[in-house]
């Protein structure tokens, strides 16, 4: 996702984790807070704030979304029930100001 362009935010990697040790059999893992900062302790993640237009989504990758995901989606319910979301500008304020990355990533930029 991040070679996308698309956020990561520390409530997906929670959801993600959560999802593969369902898949696992873990039943007592949690996803608590103090699990998530010793795994990004341990894999070098941290917040990056996120700015200016080249970290922008691609178009491509957003028609892609829309015509495959989307549509895919919209599948498994009946037009009448499909609402006009034309008001969903109003969530642009409720993006992530953050993302996380690898810290070294940022540090093998700034060697070369």
């Amino acid at each position: 996702m991040r070679d996308k362009n698309v956020p990561i935010s520390e409530s997906f990697i929670i959801e993600k984790a959560l999802q593969f040790a369902n898949a696992l059999g873990y039943d007592e893992f949690r996803g608590s807070n103090g699990w998530l900062e010793k795994f990004k302790r341990r894999h070098g993640i941290i917040a990056k704030v996120i700015s200016g237009e080249s970290k922008d989504v691609d178009d491509n990758d957003r028609e892609n979304w829309i015509m495959e995901t989307l549509s895919k989606i919209l599948r498994d319910y009946e037009p009448e029930i499909i609402f006009n979301a034309d008001e969903t500008a109003l969530f642009f304020q409720c993006l992530p100001q953050k993302t996380l990355k690898n810290a070294l990533e940022e540090n093998k930029a700034k060697l070369y």
